[in-house]
């Protein structure tokens, strides 16, 4: 079970990054990175946190997430648009190539020759299969651990291939294995509680961590032996500091030249630094809210529509995010291929909310909020407590919802409660949160019926809505039985219908990830899939 864990510029845009300054460079064509940048140089990343491991299959915090992606490589990696492309394998296994068999139930991996790690063991197969020995050793810390228990079994016929077998089809197989662990050093991996190997990893990535001095910096040289090749910075510092304000200070004086993750409420002073290059990038974290369907306030499918109509999500992202969010339409993620574009309508209609809760039979009181059967129309949205963000968010949903008017309450409950008791149990009328998606789509657990969590199922399914829809069930078995593109794509584009015209849950926005960099940084590329370090190996200096 994976953890719980701008007005826009162009507010109606799919593009999934706004970069407000720029630069560009001649691609060489063998490599894909600018020929045209000198080799050589040295950055400083400012950091705010400071995990107890750099493993990132046991820490799904976004610094491990993006260290990992200096350490380490993996079978695939997703580019900045969302596609797949091949890393460590040869080629991204289909069934067209012969990678994946006709049912689903086989993949086979071929790796690229002269694969090294960077203590110059060789990279074999083996090591696929102990990555996933690993995981399920240590399945209660391993962060994404789902996918690897539907692994039957790992074989490898040569020191290039491994055939993975899997227990039923599983149409998210690309996700799986994007790091890989070095099978060699296993005895240092034994007792993952003693975090050996997890402090000072051994990697096949472009940079090599040299020193961890705790509580001031990481020390990275660049990797000689990466396949891709030599990357051309020759060294990579990462300042830790204490928090994230210290760190915007940092690159303010110019004392680091690359920040990830700056909050919404620090971007006015970035963009007031000079020299810096600002990247908003539609991330993969939307928020939404849910609604309580068993409520019988929430059974009447118009009051669903009607304060889904309510809500101005340009006011919204406007006022409570400093225009640091984008527009979600529906759950599926704006550069996912599943995606249909034509859903894109979200927009304010008051006029037609109000309609809407008229037809449902309710009208206003003297002092406008409404009533049926001598009932206000009042609810209370339940929000976790460590988000200042969520919770003005919800503010600004309060004083729109008035205008309609429902008299809305904020509740804020301690984020562990919210997360262990609260949302398992439905123990909610509406709830505000987010969720963390992909451009390769699984929404199974979050609207099968079958998912709602209950004792019989041990409160496991994220179907918190109790949204029930024999239709919605059919096409979510459907896709995961079948690896044809087109196929999925048309039955993931019927359920994106389903869900705006039934609305267990409104998308609200997506979050933005706010980066700077120094203007003598090249190929500084913003990726909300697979990190903002996923290319690090071509960044140069200018």
């Amino acid at each position: 079970m994976l953890r719980q864990t701008l007005k826009l510029l162009l507010i109606m845009t799919i593009a999934s990054t706004l970069v407000l300054v720029s630069g560009c460079g001649k691609k060489d064509e063998k490599t894909g990175r600018s020929g045209s940048l000198p080799s050589g140089g040295k950055i400083n990343i400012g950091i705010a946190i400071e995990p107890e491991t750099w493993n990132p299959l046991i820490a799904d915090a976004a610094v491990v997430q993006d260290v990992g992606r200096l350490l380490f490589a993996g079978l695939l990696i997703q580019n900045d648009k969302g596609e797949w492309i091949a890393d460590l394998a040869n080629e991204v296994p289909t069934v067209q190539n012969g990678g994946l068999s006709k049912d689903g139930m086989t993949i086979t991996y071929r790796l690229k020759p002269d694969l090294k790690w960077q203590d110059g063991q060789n990279i074999t197969a083996a090591d696929i299969r102990f990555t996933h020995d690993f995981a399920l050793k240590n399945r209660n810390l391993v962060a994404w651990r789902e996918g690897y228990e539907k692994i039957l079994s790992v074989t490898t016929p040569d020191s290039m291939t491994a055939v993975i077998r899997l227990a039923e089809p599983y149409p998210y197989y690309l996700n799986l294995f994007s790091y890989i662990l070095p099978a060699h050093r296993s005895a240092d991996m034994a007792d993952i509680r003693l975090q050996n190997y997890s402090r000072l990893p051994t990697g096949s990535g472009p940079f090599i961590l040299k020193a961890w001095r705790r509580g001031d910096a990481l020390l990275f040289e660049a990797n000689p032996l990466y396949h891709r090749g030599r990357p051309l910075l020759d060294a990579i510092n990462c300042r830790i500091a204490t928090d994230r304000q210290i760190v915007l200070s940092q690159i303010k004086i110019g004392e680091v030249d690359l920040v990830n993750h700056i909050g919404y409420d620090q971007l006015d002073q970035l963009r007031a630094v000079t020299g810096v290059n600002t990247f908003i990038t539609r991330s993969v974290i939307w928020e939404h809210m849910d609604f309580n369907i068993d409520n019988p306030l929430f059974m009447d499918l118009r009051v669903r529509r009607a304060i889904s109509l309510a809500i101005d999500r340009t006011s919204l992202i406007e006022k409570t995010l400093n225009n640091a969010a984008f527009y979600a339409y529906t759950d599926i993620h704006p550069l996912s291929w599943a995606y249909d574009p034509k859903l894109a309508t979200v927009g304010r209609n008051l006029a037609q909310a109000r309609q809407l809760m008229t037809a449902a039979g309710w009208l206003a009181g003297k002092d406008g909020i409404l009533i049926r059967e001598g009932r206000r129309f009042g609810f209370a949205l339940t929000v976790p407590s460590n988000e200042p963000a969520r919770q003005s968010a919800a503010m600004e949903l309060a004083r729109q919802l008035l205008e309609l008017g429902v008299d809305m309450k904020i509740q804020t409950v301690d984020s562990k409660l919210f997360f262990g008791q609260v949302l398992p149990n439905r123990r909610f009328e509406a709830v505000l949160f987010a969720w963390s998606g992909s451009s390769e789509p699984d929404n199974y657990d979050y609207w099968h019926s079958r998912r709602i969590p209950l004792p019989s199922n041990r409160f496991t399914g994220k179907n918190y809505a109790g949204w029930k829809s024999m239709e919605v069930d059919s096409l979510l078995e459907s896709i995961r039985q079948n690896f044809d593109i087109e196929f999925r794509r048309e039955k993931y584009r019927r359920i994106q219908e389903l869900l705006l015209l039934e609305v267990p849950v409104i998308p609200l926005y997506y979050r933005a990830d706010v980066a700077a960099a120094k203007r003598s940084i090249e190929n500084f590329r913003p990726n909300p899939f697979s990190g903002n370090f996923w290319n690090v190996w071509e960044w140069g200096l200018r």
